[in-house]
């Protein structure tokens, strides 16, 4: 038996895990892939592809470092893969290693002529080297061999532009946009060009579609900030207004020195970890009431705005802000969340694309190797669509896979977690489905279920789009329907408590004892609850006759099938809540101030379920009426007052 033939497991050995460890990672299943290629090599420490592939993975996610060490490693061969050598080239000229990735694009070249990637990426580190007739010999050889590549007419236009054929340079550019029309680089590129040769509106435009398309790509801002300098010199000559130039940042006002600014901003924050939103409001409209300010005091106004339930204002703010710094993505996604709590989807869902590129949510991102699906027709191919979020979410858009479906016209195969499986297995609307963590089959494009709204453009006035899409399991029905036969009706389910972890679970979530106000003769409350929170059922408040059912309720199955048993349940925004909108089972949801967007404001029901009624807090924090509302419904239900 050969080195690579030794087993990694009893039944698995290094070529099988490593098919299984790349197909995990081109289904954009990183932990996976990576678990089993540490595998391999905790017994074969030396195995090149498997540093190979953690490289990549490692390069995917932002770790640079660890990325080059590994491929490094995978490199240490005289006879590595060119293409190994290929990418450690391109890593290297991305941390301006030039000397070494010249070296390794050289490498791979030597060792495979016809790899055309090692000649695109040493074409570009001879052009970042300032070798730029050599490099121009590269990319012409490059875009002979892929004239249909975006990538290979922008690199090539790279060159020519550092050469001065600013004709050259344009021809290429316009042809990768031809290819491909929302080519941030292209655009950005394409604009440096046009202001050279005077087109400053037309340079603008295409600059601003740039950051439109990525407002991560940061050469775009740079190049906006020449163009405007270069509209202005030229306004300046002509003797033109130079007041509709557009300003770079929001600064001005009368403001505080660096020290009194970083005072303010503590103080501040201060304000706001403790809740005093309206004592940090009137401390920083203070140095904004000019109109102009640092960016950082204005997203605090809004953090202090929000809370308080004074969502329009915060949203012009958020507006204003991602005009000014439309790479700052933790304010698009802020605002992304105000434009869905308002009902504006179609700007909302654009926004909500971000969710995955911010700093805390970097590492959660799927990296797929397909493009993702666009809500166009792809007919004949093969679409994987797969949940990304909470239970709740699952839950909510299982509705729309039945819809792209029929949008696509492909064969869909649906990656569900495997809490969620048995429900959404029932749901139909797709041809296949996975559990989270298997390999799917081969497929064409990807979409994340909570990207479906985008790519369909769902609007406010396509819901609830289906109702009553979820089933529970029939011999779960009968089972809870003989443990709950002898109770008293009504039965009333109650949640109290969401996920701890979640970032707004100290808005949302009660303790049991705050619903003592619901307690009263003729109903029988029966505890969903799980969690830590389930142990306060053995202790209710009094005159509260609660049915404790968190030990027996294994899985969302069960929680299902109580559901539909259930006159109503009574819930904090949880995931339950979702299951039963989706089952089309009655439930009254007790909502914080200022709720989740899925809620929307200043409603009473909810468009996503029309089996579901909402009772919102009137003030920030302030229970005690909702409590009271849902009582007096409750007296109701119990009397079959309708």
């Amino acid at each position: 038996m050969s080195k690579n033939n030794f087993p990694v497991a009893n039944t698995l050995t290094i070529p099988d895990a490593l098919n299984k460890a790349y197909a995990h990672w081109n289904a954009g299943q990183a932990p996976q892939a990576e678990q089993l290629c540490l595998r391999v090599l905790a017994v074969a420490p030396d195995q090149t592809d498997a540093r190979h592939l953690l490289g990549l993975m490692a390069h995917a996610y932002g770790q640079a470092d660890v990325a080059i060490a590994h491929l490094r490693e995978a490199c240490r061969s005289p006879i590595a893969p060119a293409l190994y050598c290929s990418n450690l080239a391109e890593m290297c000229r991305q941390q301006g290693l030039l000397p070494e990735a010249e070296s390794f694009a050289r490498r791979a070249i030597a060792s495979d002529s016809k790899l055309v990637g090692a000649w695109n990426n040493l074409g570009i580190i001879l052009q970042e080297a300032g070798k730029l007739e050599a490099s121009l010999e590269c990319l012409q050889r490059v875009a002979e061999l892929l004239p249909d590549s975006a990538d290979a007419h922008n690199n090539l236009a790279n060159t020519y532009k550092r050469l001065g054929n600013g004709g050259a340079a344009q021809t290429h550019y316009r042809r990768a946009l031809e290819l491909n029309p929302d080519y941030a680089q292209a655009l950005s590129n394409l604009a440096l060009t046009l202001s050279d040769d005077g087109l400053h509106d037309e340079a603008l435009a295409s600059v601003r579609r740039a950051i439109e398309i990525d407002p991560q790509f940061k050469d775009a801002y740079q190049n906006l900030a020449k163009i405007e300098h270069a509209l202005l010199r030229h306004l300046e000559a002509q003797g033109l207004n130079t007041a509709a130039v557009p300003a770079g940042t929001m600064t001005g006002g009368g403001l505080p020195d660096a020290a009194a600014l970083e005072a303010l901003r503590t103080q501040a924050q201060a304000l706001l970890q403790a809740q005093r939103y309206a004592e940090a409001e009137a401390m920083l409209r203070q140095p904004l009431a000019s109109g102009s300010g640092p960016i950082v005091l204005w997203k605090l106004l809004v953090h202090a705005l929000r809370p308080q339930g004074k969502v329009d204002e915060a949203r012009t703010i958020l507006e204003m802000v991602a005009r000014t710094v439309p790479g700052d993505l933790h304010a698009r996604f802020d605002l992304a969340e105000v434009m869905l709590l308002q009902g504006d989807f179609d700007a909302g869902w654009r926004e909500y694309r971000f969710r995955y590129q911010l700093t805390h949510t970097a590492l959660l991102r799927r990296h797929v190797q397909k493009p993702r699906w666009d809500g166009q027709s792809i007919a004949g191919q093969t679409l994987l669509i797969h949940d990304e979020q909470g239970y709740g979410d699952t839950f909510q858009f299982l509705r729309l896979v039945a819809q792209a479906r029929a949008r696509s016209g492909a064969r869909v195969i649906l990656e569900v977690n495997p809490e969620s499986y048995p429900l959404a297995a029932r749901s139909g609307g797709f041809d296949e489905i996975i559990r989270l963590g298997m390999i799917p089959p081969a497929f064409d494009c990807h979409c994340e279920l909570m990207s479906l709204p985008m790519a369909l453009g769902l609007q406010l006035s396509d819901l609830p789009v289906s109702t009553r899409y979820l089933r529970a399991d029939p011999d779960r029905v009968e089972h809870w329907k003989k443990r709950l036969a002898s109770l008293p009706r009504p039965l009333v389910g109650l949640v109290w408590a969401g996920r701890p972890t979640h970032t707004n679970d100290a808005r949302r979530s009660l303790a049991l004892s705050d619903l003592a106000p619901l307690a009263q003769q003729g109903v029988t409350f029966v505890a969903l609850q799980k969690g830590p929170a389930a142990a306060q059922a053995s202790d209710p408040p009094a005159g509260m006759n609660i049915v404790p059912l968190s030990d027996e309720i294994r899985d969302f199955d069960d929680t299902a099938a109580i559901l539909t048993l259930l006159d109503v349940l009574v819930s904090v925004d949880s995931s339950p809540v979702h299951l039963a909108g989706a089952l089309g089972c009655p439930a009254w949801v007790m909502l914080p101030f200022v709720p989740d967007w899925r809620w929307l404001l200043d409603r009473g029901d909810t468009p996503w379920y029309p089996s579901v009624r909402l009772f919102r807090q009137c003030e920030p924090d302030t229970w005690g009426p909702v409590l009271e509302d849902i009582a007096v419904a409750l007296g109701k239900l119990r009397d079959g007052v309708a």
